[in-house]
């Protein structure tokens, strides 16, 4: 006999004051970060936050995770140049997600697992981790700060196209499976026009990304299509419910994260 176990789905803010006291708190608490900014001339503002929430929101379906609004206004200031875009500084960013991770661990929780759904938030989640450590927060910590990382296999078994990255043929398949109503592929005229970079060298400068993705976007997402974006998103949602089951289960970080706490307090 074959038992299925149904998870239903948590999200904090539709949950009662009295749902929230009565979890598991060693559930993990889920912290999904998109932006809001441009994606190329056919996908919405807010691509990121869309996407990587649904994923979030699924993956709880298959294991039991609790998961937080997510956070749209994030840190963007390489595509402020285009309307739509809305970029808080880094250091508002940092300064949030830290009183957000001392709130859930206010409300007993002891984990917390950041997704992160666009790429100029990764330097941001490098130093925070760091940071969270450093200040003393009694949580742990754990990010998926490279937004794909979790299907870069697969994604290289259907691209057609490159480079890919922001508002690509990958994005824009993701988008044509979970809100294919917002893609507006009749807006584009072409491949994306690019322009230098000196990143091939080992040369970073701080107008990288705006002196390459001249149209705010990158590659050929003509090449786009929903079943492309119906195999990743699964295979994401997958993978990401297997990271909510690793994190649920795991002991070692906590147990290092106590060690630390009590050695490196003052005499």
């Amino acid at each position: 006999m074959i038992i299925i176990v149904a998870f239903f789905m948590v999200k904090w803010d539709e949950a009662t004051s009295k749902e929230i006291k009565s979890l598991d708190k060693n559930l993990p608490v889920v912290l999904p970060l998109g932006s809001i900014e441009i994606h190329g001339p056919h996908l919405p503002l807010g691509t990121d936050t869309m996407i990587i929430y649904e994923v979030a929101l699924k993956a709880s379906e298959l294991e039991e995770a609790i998961v937080l609004p997510p956070l749209a206004y994030c840190y963007a200031p390489e595509n402020k140049h285009f309307p739509g875009t809305i970029s808080i500084s880094a250091e508002t960013l940092l300064r949030l997600i830290e009183e957000i991770c001392s709130e859930v661990s206010r409300n007993g929780f002891k984990k917390l697992i950041i997704l992160n759904g666009h790429g100029g938030n990764r330097r941001i989640l490098r130093l925070l981790m760091r940071d969270v450590l450093d200040k003393g927060l009694n949580i742990a910590l754990y990010s998926v700060t490279e937004p794909w990382s979790p299907i870069r296999d697969e994604i290289e078994k259907v691209r057609e196209t490159d480079p890919i990255e922001h508002a690509c043929e990958i994005e824009t398949s993701f988008m044509l499976f979970l809100n294919p109503e917002g893609v507006r592929l009749s807006y584009l005229e072409g491949r994306a026009r690019t322009g230098i970079s000196l990143e091939n060298e080992g040369i970073e400068t701080n107008v990288d990304w705006i002196s390459y993705a001249l149209e705010g976007y990158i590659g050929d997402p003509r090449k786009a299509s929903e079943w492309k974006g119906k195999l990743l998103i699964e295979k994401w949602i997958e993978k990401i419910a297997r990271i909510y089951k690793i994190v649920k289960e795991d002991r070692i970080v906590l147990e290092f994260l106590a060690q630390y706490r009590k050695a490196s307090q003052a005499p």
